[in-house]
């Protein structure tokens, strides 16, 4: 479509195109949408298996401490350490507090934390971090003898 200019000499198109644009939308939308989700569904999987390792974890220290009386914390937190590592995590994303009550039907109370990362950048290992915290509590027999 062809339209006079303001000097009226001359023809000048006004039809434009949208053509270039397409590909710089399509670059956006995949960088600023599209890469974050994607990150953070490949972190899922992660967070989901460092918390069900920190509950087991957790259950195994305050059986193993409960085992003995009176309780054993240190022999609590060697479980609780080696099941960890089984499951693929490292020892320093690992702390392990096993609050032991030295009285018959007290509570042994194991709290494990475990650093799980922020987002997940697949074949890059992860960026930033945050804690989880699980806990786990078991009575202490009544009747368990001294040995």
């Amino acid at each position: 479509m062809t339209t006079p200019d303001a000097t009226g000499t001359g023809v000048r198109n006004t039809t434009r195109t949208s053509g270039g644009f397409v590909a710089t939308e399509f670059v956006a939308g995949v960088a600023l949408l599209l890469v974050p989700v994607l990150m953070l569904v490949a972190a899922l999987p992660t967070w989901v298996e460092r918390r069900h390792a920190a509950t087991v974890a957790a259950r195994e220290a305050a059986r193993a401490a409960t085992e003995t009386f009176p309780a054993d914390a240190a022999r609590g937190r060697a479980v609780a350490e080696v099941v960890a590592a089984n499951y693929g995590i490292d020892p320093d994303d690992v702390t392990v507090e096993v609050d032991s009550a030295d009285v018959r039907g007290g509570q042994v109370v194991a709290r494990v934390t475990v650093a799980l990362p922020a987002l997940a950048v697949p074949f890059g290992g992860g960026v930033g971090q945050w804690h989880l915290t699980t806990t786990y509590a078991l009575r202490v027999d009544d009747y368990r003898s001294r040995t």
